[in-house]
């Protein structure tokens, strides 16, 4: 009897005591599902930080990758300022917590402003980057410092740590973005596109006579206009078009993944690039240079005859951007000839002249951004220009 009366008592005591620990544990429980909110809005906060100083590094980046690049100038403080205005432009349209981005010019390069350029190693991102005025011909990267703080659009909220003694905070996020240019190694066909190889050559003596700097500079290209006109702009040029080969019957173009030599064919190639289709008759689908031989080179057979009817297709890409194949050695006569290629350079048509005589098409080396051009080796100068791969680097 009395072992019941007790088991009684306690069922009758559970209530109570469960109603005081559940009184002890509310501030608790109360403090942490606040504290959990609050984690939640700094997550969400320095995620959209980290997109804001993503876009905005790499925005500065991409200005960095201009045509000017090619002139040797050793004062690029222009681009710099058009890097800076890109970056602080991009962040002001990227919103943390509701509230636009906020960049600080820092025209000064200081290492610790929320915008610095420099120069980076493309293979160590790990490198420390080199912000030196003897070093701007090589500057190549962006860091852009995000912040949230008092300077910067106010510090991040807490809005429920306040009670529990935690109050707004600051935070930083970092991102650094990468403008290269590569020589190119080879080309692949990108979501089943014509690739912009022309089916032009030109030989390596007048190709590095160009890249020396020891040929004419008669025209000139504006990039806000994308522009031809005469006039010297500070990069030379090359005639590409028609040139003795050496080959009789033969002028420099070749044939790529087909084995006609109709007019219609190069107009095509010309116009709308190498098919996938093209493509498709070389190995993997990629036309590269084979390093398994010295030097590094794929061979191309000639297309004999001089076109006239290439004409309108050339005429009407003055001004844009393609690559050539670089030639060291050639051989045989009209449709048996060959062309060894040692090199893919990237070129901007800037005239096209097949009246009377001479005829010519002029080229001048270019910077071209182009996703199915492969990168190799890093190049040497920006002046020699070369396929441009702009990414994050950190």
């Amino acid at each position: 009897m009395n072992a019941r009366i007790a088991r009684r008592r306690v069922f009758r005591s559970r209530p109570g005591k469960v109603m005081v620990m559940t009184m002890l544990l509310m501030p608790v429980l109360f403090g942490t599902t606040l504290m959990s909110s609050d984690t939640a809005v700094l997550v969400n906060a320095e995620a959209q930080m980290k997109s804001m100083a993503d876009a905005s590094a790499l925005a500065g980046a991409m200005a960095l990758a201009a045509e000017t690049r090619l002139q040797n100038a050793t004062d690029i403080s222009s681009l710099m300022t058009d890097a800076r205005s890109r970056a602080i432009t991009v962040a002001s349209r990227n919103s943390v917590l509701g509230v636009s981005g906020v960049l600080a010019n820092n025209v000064s390069n200081t290492m610790s402003g929320d915008i610095v350029i420099g120069t980076l190693s493309p293979s160590d991102s790990t490198s420390t980057m080199v912000s030196t005025a003897g070093s701007q011909t090589l500057y190549n990267a962006v860091t852009v410092t995000a912040r949230r703080d008092s300077s910067h659009g106010g510090q991040i909220p807490t809005f429920f740590g306040g009670p529990l003694g935690i109050g707004s905070r600051d935070m930083t996020v970092k991102s650094t973005a990468i403008a290269q240019n590569y020589q190119i190694r080879g080309m692949q066909s990108v979501n089943n596109g014509g690739v912009n190889l022309l089916p032009i050559v030109l030989d390596k003596a007048n190709y590095d006579a160009m890249m020396s700097r020891t040929t004419a500079d008669q025209y000139r290209y504006t990039e806000s206009s994308s522009s031809v006109s005469a006039g010297a702009d500070g990069v030379p040029e090359s005639q590409l078009y028609p040139t003795g080969t050496g080959n009789p019957g033969n002028f420099g173009t070749v044939k790529i993944g087909v084995t006609n030599n109709s007019t219609s064919t190069l107009v095509s190639q010309i116009t709308d690039g190498i098919s996938a289709a093209q493509m498709a008759t070389f190995p993997g689908g990629r036309i590269e240079l084979n390093t398994a031989l010295s030097p590094p080179s794929i061979t191309f057979g000639g297309n004999p005859g001089l076109s006239a009817g290439i004409k309108s297709a050339l005429t009407a890409k003055i001004g844009e951007t393609a690559v050539i194949g670089i030639y060291d050695q050639t051989g045989g006569n009209g449709n048996n000839s060959t062309y060894r290629v040692v090199a893919f350079a990237p070129i901007r048509i800037m005239a096209v002249n097949f009246q009377g005589n001479p005829k010519y098409v002029v080229v001048q080396p270019a910077l071209i951004n182009d996703p199915s051009f492969i990168p190799g080796t890093v190049e040497t100068a920006w002046t020699k220009g070369g396929a441009v791969r702009v990414l994050l680097a950190r």
